[in-house]
């Protein structure tokens, strides 16, 4: 009876010591299966963002087609013990937005790529993310700021030895990234946003320095907005620009992909110079003949700043401004007397500039001139000189400010007969010598031929006068005038803006005229000057060709 009580109880201690074997055994597996497979962190179906931010606070969004590799990343990644971690690590944020709130987490990457480690610290511990994970990560462009070479290489502008370091304006740039394969770098925070400015003077030396060499190099320098200069790598800038005021730099970079670099592409940097130039002065010429044009130019002459011109050729002339130069037109009577020397004294501020302008001999024809006594006593009477008087002379002294004409002067007439030595003759009219000199060209053609403004210009006069018919006067700018007489028809009036090649009249044979005929002339002010040459040549140190 004992015995079983004994045998009993043992079975009783036996199915016991199993079922806490058996529980020991479950709460076991259950633990074991709790630490092998961790609890996922994140819900895909919870996150409506992720964003990363670089160690500069650059901020990237991530695009929704990846918001499953960071949140697998996330939840596969392994506690490790913080003192496994390497040290050469760069830090960024990465956070999520749930539906109910927000979580923030630090990301580090390994900057040796080959060991391809990624850990994300959650606050409460520290996680290592799979290998697997490095490089779809790291393709996202806010970890650009990992790569040496994440932007075009630093250029230092340097002006007379100091040195400035300016950021690129826009850049299309490729870098070598942790797979091993170029890809385009991140362009929307690693531009310059200042404004680099520099001043400058003729003795400047304004140059560069590159953190690594450009395989190409254009500079391209703009003045309100044209292009004035271009060059290769120009060794000083300084010398591309010839006159002062604000210029507009941009130098385009390129650099090619080589085996040995682990990045390519172009670069543009933008700066300002700011010259200030002493004055400069210039004279067209210091041998002329009478009758012709004078032009003195001064250049980096700002408006506030004073320019004087004295001069024996008995002619007060004016300056005109534009931009930062001033053009003065001093035109030379064929009434001064020849074979002599005359001076021109140009100054502004301490820059003075002295000439001795020599006027060559020239000879001019003779005309004899046969008209109806009839036509001479109608057209040239007291009544003809007090409408000159009255009408035309008060247009002479007219000048206006502005420029313009531009580029070629062009004959009024096409196809007509013409002397070049027709300005400047003397002549006899039915044998009696006059007291004045021919002032322009006698341009023969048929009545009715279309007469054309020989360049821009305001219409002064455009109306009947006694002594020459139907008559123009057109203002070119500056007091740069032409005239037009005896024409037929009349198309323009006074106040009008015409342009270069605009129909204003027709030829015709009114006023002091011996037949169809266009009397065309140019005058500064109240001097004549010879139109063949400002047909031909233009107005010197302005060109035709502007």
């Amino acid at each position: 009876m004992e015995r079983s009580r004994r045998t009993a109880k043992r079975r009783g201690l036996l199915r016991y010591s199993t079922r806490a074997l058996i529980f020991i055994l479950i709460v076991l597996v259950a633990a074991f299966i709790f630490i092998a497979v961790p609890k996922p962190v994140l819900k895909l179906a919870d996150i409506t963002g992720i964003t990363l931010t670089d160690p500069l606070g650059n901020t990237s969004t991530v695009s929704e087609s990846s918001f499953s590799l960071y949140v697998d990343a996330l939840n596969a990644a392994k506690p490790i013990n913080r003192e496994l971690v390497g040290q050469d690590l760069k830090t960024f944020g990465l956070n999520f937005t749930l539906k109910d709130g927000t979580r923030q987490y630090k990301l580090y990457v390994d900057r040796d790529f080959e060991k391809k480690n990624l850990y994300i610290e959650t606050g409460a511990e520290l996680l290592k993310v799979d290998s697997g994970y490095f490089e779809m990560i790291l393709g996202n462009p806010v970890f650009d700021v990992l790569y040496e070479h994440n932007r075009p290489p630093r250029v230092a502008l340097t002006l007379d030895g100091a040195s400035n370091t300016v950021l690129p304006s826009n850049y299309d740039w490729q870098v070598k990234k942790a797979d091993g394969r170029f890809h385009p770098a991140r362009t929307d925070y690693l531009k310059g946003t200042d404004s680099y400015s520099f001043s400058i003077n003729q003795d400047s030396v304004f140059g560069y320095e590159f953190e690594t060499q450009p395989d190409a190099f254009y500079l391209f320098i703009y003045k309100d907005n044209y292009l004035v200069s271009s060059a290769q790598q120009p060794e000083n800038v300084a010398l591309l620009l010839d006159e002062d005021g604000l210029y507009n730099c941009i130098m385009q970079l390129e650099w090619n992909e080589r085996d040995d670099r682990d990045f390519f592409g172009k670069a543009a940097y933008e700066f300002v110079l700011n010259a200030d130039y002493p004055v400069r002065i210039d004279i067209s010429a210091e041998e002329i003949d009478p009758g012709e044009l004078l032009v003195i130019k001064a250049y980096n002459i700002q408006p506030h700043e004073d320019l004087l011109v004295e001069t024996e050729f008995d002619f007060s002339p004016n300056a005109f401004q534009e931009g930062n130069t001033r053009t003065v037109l001093l035109p030379v009577s064929y009434f001064h007397k020849e074979n002599k020397s005359y001076a021109v004294k140009v100054s502004s501020g301490d820059v003075v500039k002295e000439y001795s302008v020599f006027l060559r001999p020239k000879e001019f024809i003779i005309q004899y001139l046969s008209i109806d006594p009839n036509v001479a006593a109608a057209t040239r009477n007291e009544k003809s000189a007090a409408e000159m008087q009255q009408k035309v002379y008060p247009l002479k002294p007219i000048t206006d400010p502005v420029r313009y004409w531009e580029g070629d002067f062009i004959m009024p007439v096409d196809g007509g007969r013409v002397n070049p030595k027709d300005f400047g003759k003397r002549r006899y009219v039915n044998d009696a010598p006059t007291s004045y000199r021919h002032n322009g060209l006698d341009i023969g053609h048929d009545e009715g031929t279309p007469i054309k403004a020989t360049n821009n210009g305001r219409v002064l006069l455009a109306e009947y006068l006694i002594e020459t018919g139907n008559t123009i006067i057109i203002e070119h700018g500056y007091g740069l005038k032409s005239w037009h007489y005896h024409m037929k028809d009349l198309y323009v009036k006074a106040g009008d803006m015409v342009k270069k090649g605009d129909i204003i009249g027709t030829v015709g044979s009114t006023g002091f005229s011996t037949g169809p005929h266009l009397h065309f002339s140019f005058t500064i002010n109240d001097v004549w000057i010879n139109p063949i040459t400002i047909i031909e040549q233009g107005v010197p140190l302005i060109g035709t060709a502007e």
